[in-house]
């Protein structure tokens, strides 16, 4: 009799430890929805900002055609006007950061 009495305490002891577990399922599911909220947020910033510049670079795509031309015609090198070096190397760095930008959208 001494043994039945011992297994619904063993029972109980197995039980109330895995019980325990609850708190951490609640807990990372929480984190979960958490995350999942904070991805969507940033993917939508992600495609906004990515809009925004791609606007910006036509924008600047355009100003770059014009001193080009306006450089062609004064026979000079594009090169020599004030801003032209800054904003071809900020084009390439926009198409650089739509590029990775594109591996998320």
């Amino acid at each position: 009799m001494a043994k039945l009495a011992e297994q619904p305490e063993k029972v109980e002891l197995a039980t109330s430890d895995n019980l325990k577990y609850a708190k951490g399922v609640e807990m990372f599911g929480k984190n979960i929805d958490i995350s999942i909220d904070q991805l969507d947020k940033a993917f939508r910033a992600l495609r906004v900002d990515s809009e925004n510049l791609r606007q910006d670079m036509r924008v600047m795509s355009k100003g770059i055609s014009e001193v080009e031309t306006a450089a062609k015609e004064l026979g000079i090198n594009p090169n020599e006007v004030k801003g032209y070096k800054e904003a071809i190397d900020a084009l390439q760095y926009g198409e650089s950061q739509l590029n990775k930008a594109k591996k998320f959208l």
